[in-house]
């Protein structure tokens, strides 16, 4: 039988909760009415603010999560499978919140959803499909210490899969995916970008 214990949070974690608590509504309505229009995209630039801060954790997770596969094939130790699948659960939800809020974007601007033929869109389908396919190896595998072995194979792939959407990005076909306007920032859409950048990191 599986005993649990309550843990009594210090100050500094309660305060930690409560700025959580805050942070990210106030980022979302930051970015809904404290920066200008982008007059060439209208209301729809509004997504880039929640859009791009949720990608870069979708594509650093796994990062964190292959440190810890790492770690664990070495030492065999259970916190650093605990890593392992934090960081993948945080890949899951954040690749999830940017196919969501992607195609809000890709409706405006391309008129369409989705575009299939569009590398940096079907790299990132692969990274999901491959985080996905993690917690399916997890789920349907019994053994203890073959889950954990399995879990850190599969978060090695996802960092490869995360590699290769981040070269899609920046090398493969360019001209049919926004390109990165962060040098180009005015100061108020410069602000709310990097409060979303922070919040959505550390929060």
């Amino acid at each position: 039988m599986t005993k649990y214990s309550i843990k009594i949070l210090k100050p500094y974690q309660i305060l930690v909760l409560v700025l959580a608590a805050f942070a990210m509504p106030a980022v979302v309505l930051l970015g809904l009415y404290y920066p200008p229009v982008i007059i060439e995209q209208g209301q729809a630039h509004r997504i880039f603010y929640i859009h791009v801060p949720v990608a870069w954790v979708a594509l650093y997770s796994p990062i964190v999560a292959a440190y810890g596969g790492i770690m664990f094939l070495i030492t065999r130790e259970d916190r650093f499978d605990l890593l392992v699948v934090v960081a993948m659960r945080l890949a899951l939800i954040f690749a999830l919140g940017v196919v969501i809020s992607g195609p809000l974007w890709a409706s405006t601007e391309w008129g369409v959803y989705w575009n299939w033929k569009d590398s940096r869109l079907m790299s990132f389908f692969i990274l999901i499909l491959t985080v996905g396919g993690f917690f399916i190896v997890r789920e349907f595998t019994e053994d203890i210490r073959k889950k954990a072995v399995f879990s850190s194979v599969m978060a090695l792939l996802a960092t490869l899969a995360s590699g290769l959407t981040w070269f899609a990005i920046r090398v493969i076909t360019p001209d049919t995916h926004p390109t990165s306007v962060i040098g180009a920032m005015s100061p108020k859409i410069r602000l709310t970008f990097w409060a979303s950048v922070i919040g959505f990191h550390f929060f």
